[in-house]
């Protein structure tokens, strides 16, 4: 009916067009304008005769916007027009804009060519949103406890052993704050006891940044770049830290797929066989960024299903390199110290000290250049890194130059290729290739008596996966030193699937010039394996001919959740040797315990004895925030404690959970819950409950979003003295119910919100006991103190309340 009647007038105006002179004729009207059926908004339009001339260039940009390239709306647009600037036809067909007057509808149908389609960017990722912590403690502390005492009989001799370890975090000030890291460990025998220093770290962060700075004992973090050796100092570091600090930001190259649909679609999208959109897409042109990739070669299907019928399918394929970082994006590392090891007393700082530094910067999606290097007592390294990402591969190149002061300048060069390959599985790359030249080079130039190294290594290893049945694994690797001494393996597996069972067999050949013959080894392999649910046991065999190694094993997994258990039976046998072992756990509210007895028995002779072992190992943790305590179970990193209010004293809140209402700790009014957060810097999200709460007791959200900093405190208090839900009936002084009128109640420091159904029946959540006063949103009803008193339920009845009338606008029929 809408349509019908709106399109009167323009019938009735365009009927009288047609009565007037066709020389004199030249009217202007605004038309429905539709693409594929579909009307998209009216259009002003200049008539010549009985046909559409133009359209407004205004009115067209405005419907269309994007779906058009900004190319044809520039040479479309005349500079200096005003608002009724007019476009013919003519010149929209030739730019790809074909607008047609349908007479009989009086609308104009619009086509659009592929090529003037505009490009509409569509994000697959998680938006990367800056860090907002919640609200923390101004200090927190956190201490884990792990216990293991340990008891081994020998043949003729007896032992036992005891360790104790301290872990302990402290925050000041918050997210924003000061975080200490501390462990210490306490170590008894049968002889004596020691008291051992670990990591003490103190360190502040940024993650805005981002950037940690870190004193004490610290990690260099440059293993992974370049051929510098990562180690422990005691000194000072800061370094950008992306997985730490943004563990929620891709700092991996953006990848795009353009998709363009010719008209509206169904359009399902899987990468790597797995669904990541379906749905209906207006036609267009399409930037798919950021598709969830895995390393390695990608495939990306689409299939369009067009509102015609026509069906399409599309096929694309892009490699991933994760260790390219995103054009413009810095990734660096700058460490400064003492060297440190772990010895008889903890940890000791060696007399020599270092300065090591490296930095890794995104120059496109496609390479990522960086430098790195070290200053020590003993002499220096410099070397830079090349990272290159194609369709074909991904290749990496390291080049670097020391110089030890009793050795000289050296240098070592390497190269690293991976690419997805004929039989690759998972879509990871299954060939890699390296090569390394090393020419009198030293890691670590901190260490006077490192002895330079001199030699060329090759490495290979190819994995074919030929169907779902069969599968195979080639290897191979060539070693020299600047003495002449070779050595070369190879080895070969081939694997047939079959149910549970998979049946390998495969050769491995070794040769060193130091033999005289080389050594090759024929082998077989027998797995069976058998993985359940429902608390069932997991039942794995295997076997495999070199040394007659068999394997049997039953195990259960425990799910960190409070009540659950876990188990393992493991029993193993070689030629000269034969051992079996059983484990149990179990997972409490405040403890973790595992229980684990060994045998071990070398037969190598017929009068070898076995020796045994028990045992049993502990974890607990104690927490506090701001003076709030908390007993559990803890990992160390950020973690909450949670409360009971004392209307609550006889309950238990249960934090952590699952759809099976098992949870990970639970906490009353005296002792709080205790519970690690997974992850900082991000949202973690906790569910709650307190199922034995009173009827009608509102002890608030079910669910907790927590966003905290690395070893930051959160308190929550669960219930309040405002947990009564009350319940009336609200009438006017003539006795009719309120209907359907919102009120507030106000008073206590609260003030809350309520509605009448048509009786006039109302309910309200989170109201305590005091004095109240209720509004109604009326003109017609005055306030009307209200008093809740202290009683033992929390669901209240509050009656009929009677709402008294404003005289002059009282009236009798409300």
């Amino acid at each position: 009916m809408t349509s019908v009647s709106s399109s009167l007038p323009l019938w009735l105006s365009f009927s009288v067009a047609l009565l007037l002179p066709i020389k004199s004729f030249a009217m202007s009207f605004s038309l429905p304008l539709e693409i594929e059926g579909r009307e998209i908004g009216t259009i002003p339009v200049n008539l010549n005769g009985t046909e559409v001339e133009s359209v407004s260039f205004n009115s067209l940009k405005s419907l269309l916007g994007r779906r058009i390239t900004d190319e044809i709306w520039q040479s479309l647009s005349i500079p200096n027009e005003n608002d009724k600037q007019m476009v013919a036809l003519s010149l929209l067909a030739e730019k790809g804009l074909d607008v047609t007057f349908n007479s009989s509808t009086l609308t104009l149908d619009l086509k659009i060519s592929p090529e003037a389609f505009g490009q509409y960017d569509v994000d697959f990722s998680d938006q990367f949103n800056s860090f907002v912590p919640s609200k923390s403690g101004s200090f927190s502390w956190l201490n884990s406890i792990n216990f293991n005492h340990t008891e081994s009989w020998e043949p003729k001799t007896s032992s036992r052993f005891s360790t104790a370890d301290w872990l302990a975090q402290m925050n000041f000030g918050g997210a924003n704050g000061l975080n200490v890291t501390l462990a210490n460990h306490l170590e008894a025998s049968d002889n004596d006891t020691n008291l051992l220093r670990g990591e003490w770290t103190a360190f502040y962060d940024r993650p805005s940044a981002p950037f940690r700075v870190a004193m004490g004992d610290v990690e260099s973090g440059a293993s992974a770049s370049g051929h510098l050796s990562g180690t422990s100092l005691g000194g000072f570091s800061i370094k950008s830290d992306y997985a730490q600090l943004q563990p929620d930001r891709v700092i991996g190259p953006n990848n795009n797929q353009e998709l363009i649909l010719k008209e509206s679609a169904e359009v399902e999208i899987t990468v790597n066989g797995q669904i990541i959109f379906s749905g209906r897409q207006e036609a267009g042109r399409f930037n798919l960024n950021n598709l969830p990739m895995t390393n390695g070669a990608n495939d990306i299907i689409v299939n369009v299903t067009y509102l015609s019928g026509k069906t399409e399918r599309f096929v694309f394929s892009q490699f991933y390199n994760n260790k390219l970082l995103n054009e413009d994006m810095l990734d660096f590392g700058l460490t400064a110290g003492a060297p440190s090891i772990y010895a008889e007393n903890g940890v000791e700082y060696l007399d020599t000290w270092t300065v090591i530094g490296f930095a890794e910067y995104g120059v496109s999606s496609w390479l990522t250049l960086g430098i790195n290097g070290a200053v020590a007592q003993y002499g220096q390294i410099l070397g830079a890194t090349a990272t290159f990402g194609s369709s074909w591969g991904n290749l990496s190149s390291r080049l670097s130059f020391s110089n030890l002061e009793d050795t000289g300048i050296g240098n070592v060069v390497s190269f690293t290729f991976e690419s997805t390959v004929a039989g690759n599985s998972n879509n990871a790359p299954n060939l890699r290739l390296s090569a390394d030249f090393s020419d009198s080079f030293t890691s670590t130039p901190w260490d006077k008596e490192i002895l330079a190294t001199s030699y060329e290594r090759y490495l290979a290893n190819y994995v074919w996966v030929i169907n779902n049945a069969w599968d195979t694994t080639i290897s191979g690797s060539y070693y020299k030193d600047t003495h002449d001494v070779e050595q070369s393996n190879m080895s070969m597996t081939m694997n047939w699937r079959l149910g549970d069972w998979t049946l390998g067999s495969g050769v491995n050949y070794n040769d060193n010039n130091t033999y005289e013959n080389a050594d090759i080894e024929y082998f077989i392999t027998l797995d069976w394996r058998r993985s359940n649910t429902q608390n069932k046991p997991n039942l794995a065999a295997n076997y495999h001919s070199v040394n007659n190694y068999a394997r049997l094993e039953a195990s259960k997994t425990s799910n960190d959740r409070v009540g659950s258990f876990g188990y393992r039976a493991k029993a193993e046998y070689e030629d000269g040797r034969d051992s079996q072992n059983a484990q149990f756990d179990y997972t409490a509210n405040r403890l973790r315990v595992e229980v684990e007895v060994e045998r071990n028995n070398s037969n190598t002779n017929a009068n070898s004895e076995a020796s045994y072992s028990a045992s049993i190992r502990g974890n607990t943790a104690i927490g506090l925030v701001d003076g709030q305590v908390g007993w559990g179970r803890a990992q160390d990193g950020p973690f909450i404690i949670s409360k009971l209010h004392p209307s609550l004293s006889q309950q238990q809140v249960m934090l952590g959970i699952d759809q099976k209402h098992d949870y990970e700790a639970s906490g009353t009014s005296m002792i709080g819950a205790l519970l690690s957060l997974d992850v900082p810097y991000i949202d973690n999200v906790i569910d709650l409950n307190v199922p034995d709460a009173p009827i009608g007791y509102d002890w608030g959200e079910s669910r907790l979003t927590v966003s905290p900093g690395a070893t930051t405190g959160h308190f929550f208090m669960i219930g309040s003295n405002s947990s009564y839900t009350a319940k009336g009936i609200l009438k006017a002084s003539n006795g009719e119910p309120i209907s359907y009128l919102q009120g507030t109640i106000s008073g206590e420091g609260i003030s809350l919100p309520f509605f009448t159904n048509k009786s006039g029946r109302f309910y309200i959540q989170g109201i305590g006991p005091g004095e109240y006063v209720i509004t109604i949103s009326s003109d017609n009803f005055k306030p009307s103190t209200l008093v809740i008193d202290q009683v033992d339920s929390h669901l209240i009845e509050l009656g009929t309340l009677n709402i008294t009338c404003i005289k002059e606008n009282c009236d009798e029929s409300l």
